[in-house]
């Protein structure tokens, strides 16, 4: 690739074929830079500005990619966005738009709808799908700004009536730039395809952060769930002492308790009714009983009766006008986890009091026993630098949440297993070693719990698993009651999340289910490998979800139809990533699947779903014992 400024100042950017990105030049909050004067070489390029001088120049250049650099120069005012390209005119096939964060917008989109879907949002890094090539635009760095992409298609220019996507990269500055600022490199990859792209993009933004993925694979149990916020001392007895009689053993790592055990939000160490023993004792007991001991709590969450708030209101976040933030005003029905709380505020963690409690917080938890904690609401912790009145000021909000994230880390120590949840997915890499990528799930396919947002976010996070860290698509439902998913359904997800190589959890009483049902749960345990699925219809839109493992001579196939229609789709092997000759066998029927012309024909009723093992034997047999030993 190549990277080119031209007579003009602007910065262009081909590789040996296509034009990909013309005449491109920066923006601050919004406008397009007034250019006073302007002086250019081969590589790089100084526009002066009335406030300021923007440095822009062509970094290291491969022949599938080049890096583009940035600077602000003798700034005079603050700025809350600084975009690296401003409202660049280019002609794609598709886009791929990347979540912020937990239930967030993300996939791919064809042109045509994104014209009726407008303007869109990516965060981090977004993909543009020119059909014979994938052009992947990210910061290589998310430990100070937040990089945020807008792709807003249009009218082309001169009435020609082709539509065109307007895109816009920018840094987040939040009003916190002094005169000198140096943006972290932006990388623009070329690869042939969308999900190649992706891979490598997150890949190398894993390893410059330091992605956390030395921890096994997460296999555990919650309490959320089934039981909810009602979960006490007597039930975690109940569950345990029934874990025990297994022979053999599930082999459940964590056991987590959930929200609901504490006084209020904010008062993390200090129990209600439901655990008067405490979680020291709660903890010892989950030791004994083989499991490690994990909990739940949201840090920046304050309730308005806690002690803390009583004590410290100091030390909470204030808008600019002098009000406390509250992203919570519950007043009315329903009360969340039963307390009664009608406000709940966001902790300061510029406050140094503030930060010192919350770091003794996690390190009391991880003295008294705890070795995995969720953290969630994450989201209460991202607050725009520019809209609220921190007591230190003058970082960004990632900034700060990245302060807090390394507190937190040395309080539980590397040892420990640290799951984000409702979190901002890039700013937590280098800390999290799983994060959930889906809203929560329930107990019946419709409604506000169905799991339509988390085939979808699954999916469409992919290219973060194993990369950022593990992927949690939230509990797997096993239960043959109190449940309004039926058999299909519940085998259809519990498959999807073993296929997708993520978090592997349920809050379902083991000891109280069907024996078919406990086996299930052994048959999707992830074993020591990091394994994740390749998807050969990421850049379609289609109703069916496809997933492929393939490793030498055997390979998975996984098909879920997502729709409340039946499906009959047909797959060459080659477009499922097998060439030359390969057997299907199902696994719900041993039996060998026979190709139609070479190509595997499927049918699906609704929410069904078709495992397939794949090998270039003639015969095999297929474990049923555990998923991942058919690939050994």
């Amino acid at each position: 690739m190549r990277g080119m400024i031209g007579m003009d100042g602007s910065i262009s950017v081909s590789d040996e074929e296509t034009g990909l990105i013309q005449n491109m030049y920066p923006g601050i909050d919004g406008c397009s830079i007034h250019v006073q004067e302007m002086i250019r070489t081969e590589e790089e390029v100084f526009w002066k500005t009335a406030d300021g001088e923007i440095y822009g120049s062509i970094g290291a250049e491969t022949e599938k990619s080049v890096e583009l650099l940035f600077e602000l120069r003798n700034w005079q005012r603050k700025i809350h966005t600084f975009f690296f390209l401003y409202q660049a005119g280019i002609k794609v096939k598709g886009v791929y738009q990347a979540a912020e964060r937990m239930c967030g917008d993300s996939g791919y989109y064809l042109l045509e709808s994104l014209v009726e879907k407008g303007k869109i949002r990516s965060y981090g890094l977004c993909v543009l799908d020119y059909g014979t090539c994938a052009l992947t635009i990210y910061s290589v760095m998310h430990d100070r700004y937040a990089t945020i992409f807008e792709l807003e298609p249009c009218a082309g220019a001169g009435g020609s009536g082709e539509t065109e996507l307007k895109l816009s990269c920018g840094a987040r500055l939040e009003k916190t730039n002094g005169e000198q600022v140096a943006f972290a490199p932006v990388k623009l990859l070329v690869t042939d395809t969308v999900e190649e792209g992706l891979e490598q993009a997150a890949a190398e933004i894993g390893k410059n952060m330091n992605a956390r993925l030395c921890m096994p694979p997460a296999y555990h149990w919650g309490s959320w769930y089934y039981c909810y916020h009602n979960f006490d001392m007597a039930q975690m007895r109940e569950y345990l002492a029934g874990l025990k009689q297994f022979k053999p053993q599930i082999p459940i790592r964590y056991f987590q308790i959930d929200a609901g055990s504490f006084a209020s939000a904010g008062d993390w160490l200090i129990m209600n009714e439901r655990f008067q023993e405490g979680l020291e004792t709660a903890f010892r007991e989950i030791r004994e009983a083989g499991c490690q001991p994990g909990i739940w709590l949201g840090p920046f969450m304050v309730g308005n009766r806690s002690r803390l708030y009583q004590e410290h209101p100091d030390w909470i976040l204030y808008d600019c006008d002098g009000f406390p933030l509250r992203p919570w005003i519950t007043d009315n029905e329903p009360k969340p986890w039963g307390y009664q709380d009608e406000e709940y505020y966001v902790l300061d963690t510029s406050h140094p009091d503030a930060m010192e409690y919350l770091r003794n917080i996690f390190a009391t938890l991880r003295r008294w026993g705890a070795v995995m904690f969720k953290t969630d609401f994450m989201m209460w912790g991202l607050q725009d630098s520019s809209r609220v009145r921190r007591y230190t000021p003058g970082k960004t909000s990632v900034e700060y949440f990245r302060d807090f994230l390394q507190v937190v880390r040395e309080a539980i120590g590397e040892e420990s297993y640290w799951q984000g949840c409702t979190a901002p997915f890039l700013p937590f890499v280098g800390y999290a070693d799983g994060m959930r990528i889906g809203g929560d799930i329930g107990s019946s396919w419709d409604g506000d719990f169905g799991p339509q947002n988390l085939l979808r976010c699954l999916t469409e996070n992919n290219y973060a698993n194993h990369n950022y860290y593990q992927t949690d698509p939230d509990s797997v439902m096993l239960r043959d009651f109190h449940i309004r998913l039926d058999e299909r359904e519940i085998h259809s997800l519990a498959l999807l999340a073993a296929v997708s190589g993520s978090c592997i959890y349920t809050s379902d009483p083991l000891h109280l289910l069907a024996e078919e049902r406990r086996e299930l749960f052994r048959f999707i345990q992830p074993d020591e490998s990091r394994r994740k699925p390749s998807l050969p219809f990421l850049s379609e839109e289609r109703p069916e979800i496809v997933m492929i493992h393939k490793e030498g001579g055997k390979g998975l196939v996984y098909i879920l139809n997502r729709t409340e229609e039946s499906l009959k789709e047909t797959y060459t092997l080659e477009e499922l990533g097998f060439s030359g000759e390969w057997k299907a066998f199902r696994f719900d029927t041993g039996e060998r699947e026979e190709l139609w012309k070479g190509r595997l024909v499927v049918e699906l009723p609704p929410h069904g779903c078709r495992l397939l093992l794949l090998s270039t034997q003639e015969e095999i047999c297929i474990d049923r014992t555990n998923l991942w030993k058919n690939l050994k």
